[in-house]
């Protein structure tokens, strides 16, 4: 029989992987965009958001959820311009 100690060790190392597989993401994704110009990025992401509405997966409400979020983590000109790009989703 297993321990109690192993299922917590068991958990900690899923999270551990589970937290490299984000950051080995998020650096993919990085470095996928990096050298874009603004007006590339903004045309991918208007692109990723048709897509998704077509599939019936975007869900805006979610979205602005998440970017109002980060408003205490981003300088305030930041956000706004975010904020208006979120509208611009609609």
């Amino acid at each position: 029989m297993a321990r109690l100690s192993e299922f917590s060790n068991q958990s900690n190392d899923k999270k551990k992987n589970s937290e490299k597989v984000t950051q080995e993401n998020l650096q993919k994704t990085y470095n996928k965009y990096k050298n874009y110009s603004q007006s590339e990025l903004f045309s991918t992401l208007m692109e990723q958001v048709e897509k998704q509405k077509r599939d019936g997966t975007f869900d805006y409400s979610q979205l602005e959820n998440m970017i109002n979020s980060l408003q205490g983590s981003l300088p305030q000109e930041n956000f706004e311009n975010i904020k208006r790009i979120l509208e611009r989703l609609k």
